[in-house]
C-alpha cells in the first residue's frame, strides 16, 4: 500500500534553480554590453562633463553604500556563522572596509558647515580612504575565492572580519592628522579652471582596483557557479559594475566630498545590484525554510504513521492470539457445560445464548483484526484484505456475498482503506441484521484518482424518508465518509434491497464535511 508523498525539497529546487540561477547571468550579460558601450562613449565623445557638483546627491549614494555594506557585511558573518566557509568570512571583511570608508565620506558631508561651488578643493585623503578600502575589499573576495577552492581552514575570524576596516580607519585619521602627507603622492590634479584631473599615480591606483575588481567579480562568479548562493551571483554583477566605475573615475575623477560624477552613479548602481542580492538571498533563505518545514512536516507524520502502524499490528496480533483464542476457550467451555449431567433444564437456553454471544464477540475479533492488518500495512493488498472479509463474512453468516475489485490498490490511502473496510463492515452487517437479504454486492472501483465503494443486497429496503436521527449505522458511515473527503450515498425503497455508494479522493486528503445524498 502506498501513499501519494507530500510536497518535498525535490519539488521546489526547480523554482529555486529558475529564480537563483539565471537572472543574474543575464544581467551579467547585458551589463557587460552596455558598460562596455557607455565607457566607449564617455571616453570618445567630446564635450562630455561627467561631472557636477551635487553634496545631497553625493550624500544620498554614500549613504546608502554605507547601509548596504553594513547589510551585506552582517549576512556574510552570518553565512560565515553557519557554514565556516572561507568566502563568507573574507566577504564580511571586503564589505566592513567599504562601509568604514563610506562611513567616513557620510561624516565628512555632515560636517561641513556649507555646500561647495566650485571644484577647486582638493581632497587627496579622502580619494586615498577609498583607494585603500577598494583595494583592501577587492583583494579580500579573491583570497576568499582561493581559500574557498583550497578548504583552508581559517583561524582567527574576528581579526580577518576587522582588521581591513581597522586599517581604512586608521589611514583616514592619519590623513585628517597630516592632510600633507597624503600630498606626497598625490592621485589628484587640479588645473586652473578648478577641474580635476588624475595624476600617473592616481591612474597606476586606479588601474590596479580596476584589475582586481574584475579578478574579484571572477572569483565570486566561479564561486556562485559552485555553490549557487544567489547572493554571490550579485555581487559578481556589483563588481562588474565597480570595476567599471574605476574607469570612469579615471577619465573624469572626482575627489571632492559633494561632487558626482559618472562613476558614482556606477557605484550606486553597484550597490542597487548588492541590494538586488540581498533581497534574493532573503527570498531564496525563505524557500529553503519552507522546503525545510516540509521536510519536517513529512518526516513528522511519516513517524507518527510508523508508530501507528506498529501499534496496529501488535493489536492485530493481540487480538488474535489473546482475545480470540479467549472466547474459542469459552465457547468450548460453554458446549462442556451443556453436556453436564444434572445440568437445570432451564440452564441450556441460557448457555445457547451464551454461545451465539461468543459467536458475534468473535465476529466482531475477526473483523476487527482484519481492519487493524489492513490499516497496518500487511503484506496483503487492500482488494485481497477486502476480499478476505466478504468471504468470512459469508461463511460465518451464510450469506451470499459477491465480491469484485477492479484498479490499482497500492494508491489508496491507508486512511481512505480502513474508511472503506468500515463502511463495508457497516453496510454488510445492515444487511444481514435489517434487510433479511440472501445476497449482496461488493464492488470497489479505482480510476482517476477515486475510489468507489458500492454495497448492494435484495433485502427488504426500507423508506429512506423514514429514516430518523437515531440510526446510528447510517450515521457512523457518514461520518467515515466526511473523515476521508468523500460522499455517501444511500438509496433504498421497500421490497426493492438497498444500495450504499461512497466516493471519495484515493489519496488521503484533509476531512470536509461531505453530505448524505438519500433519495
Amino acid at each position: 500500500m502506498a501513499e501519494t508523498p507530500a510536497p518535498s525539497v525535490s519539488r521546489l529546487e526547480p523554482l529555486l534553480r529558475i529564480s537563483s540561477g539565471e537572472r543574474p547571468d543575464v544581467v551579467l550579460r547585458v551589463s557587460l554590453f552596455v558598460l562596455v558601450a557607455l565607457t566607449a562613449i564617455v571616453a570618445l565623445a567630446p564635450g562630455i562633463h561627467a561631472h557636477m557638483v551635487a553634496p545631497a546627491v553625493d550624500l544620498a549614494m554614500d549613504t546608502t553604500a554605507a547601509v548596504v555594506s553594513i547589510s551585506l557585511t552582517a549576512l556574510a558573518w552570518v553565512r560565515y556563522g553557519e557554514r565556516r566557509e572561507p568566502i563568507a568570512l573574507y566577504q564580511a571583511s571586503a564589505f566592513l572596509a567599504l562601509a568604514v570608508a563610506y562611513g567616513i565620506a557620510v561624516g565628512l558631508s555632515l560636517g561641513r558647515d556649507a555646500a561647495p561651488e566650485t571644484l577647486d578643493v582638493p581632497s587627496d585623503p579622502q580619494a586615498w580612504v577609498f583607494a585603500v578600502a577598494r583595494i583592501l575589499a577587492a583583494s579580500l573576495l579573491i583570497v576568499g575565492g582561493t581559500a574557498m577552492q583550497r578548504r583552508d581552514e581559517l583561524r582567527r575570524p574576528r581579526v580577518i572580519l576587522l582588521a581591513p576596516g581597522v586599517a581604512v580607519a586608521a589611514i583616514a585619521l592619519i590623513g585628517s592628522a597630516a592632510p600633507d602627507a597624503a600630498a606626497r603622492i598625490p592621485l589628484l590634479a587640479y588645473d586652473p579652471d578648478g577641474l580635476p584631473d588624475i595624476t600617473p599615480a592616481g591612474t597606476v591606483v586606479q588601474l590596479a582596483i580596476t584589475t582586481l575588481y574584475f579578478g574579484a567579480a571572477a572569483a565570486v562568479h566561479a564561486m556562485w557557479l559552485r555553490d549557487r548562493a544567489i547572493v554571490d551571483a550579485w555581487i559578481s554583477v556589483a563588481l562588474v559594475f565597480a570595476a567599471f566605475a574605476e574607469i570612469h573615475w579615471i577619465l573624469y575623477p572626482s575627489g571632492h566630498p559633494g561632487q558626482v560624477a559618472s562613476a558614482d552613479l556606477l557605484r550606486l548602481a553597484s550597490f542597487v545590484s548588492l541590494l538586488l542580492g540581498i533581497e534574493a538571498e532573503a527570498r531564496a533563505t525563505l524557500a529553503r525554510l519552507r522546503a525545510a518545514n516540509i521536510e519536517l512536516a513529512t518526516l513528522r507524520d511519516a513517524q507518527v504513521e510508523r508508530a501507528a502502524i506498529e501499534e496496529r499490528a501488535r493489536l492485530a496480533r493481540e487480538l488474535h492470539d489473546g482475545l480470540a483464542q479467549h472466547l474459542w476457550l469459552a465457547k468450548l467451555k460453554a458446549r462442556q457445560a451443556a453436556t453436564v449431567e444434572g445440568m437445570p433444564s432451564a440452564a441450556g437456553p441460557l448457555l445457547e445464548e451464551t454461545e451465539t454471544a461468543i459467536d458475534n464477540g468473535l465476529s466482531e475479533a475477526r473483523q476487527a483484526v482484519l481492519a487493524l492488518r489492513m490499516t497496518a500495512g500487511g503484506e496483503e493488498g487492500f482488494c485481497e484484505l477486502m476480499r478476505r472479509y466478504a468471504d468470512d463474512f459469508e461463511d460465518r453468516f451464510g450469506l451470499r456475498v459477491e465480491f469484485a475489485c477492479e484498479g490499482d490498490a497500492s494508491v489508496v490511502a491507508p486512511r481512505t482503506q480502513a474508511e472503506v473496510l468500515r463502511i463495508a463492515q457497516e453496510a454488510l452487517t445492515n444487511a444481514r441484521h435489517h434487510a433479511a437479504a440472501t445476497v449482496v454486492g461488493v464492488r470497489i472501483v479505482i480510476r482517476h484518482g477515486r475510489v468507489s465503494l458500492r454495497v448492494a443486497d435484495n433485502g427488504r429496503g426500507f423508506d429512506v424518508h423514514e429514516i430518523g436521527p437515531d440510526s446510528f449505522g447510517l450515521l457512523s458511515m457518514r461520518e467515515r465518509a466526511a473523515i476521508v473527503g468523500g460522499r455517501l450515498d444511500i438509496r433504498s425503497r421497500p421490497g426493492d434491497g438497498t444500495t450504499v455508494s461512497l466516493t471519495a479522493p484515493a489519496a488521503g486528503v484533509r476531512p470536509t464535511i461531505a453530505p448524505v445524498g438519500i433519495g
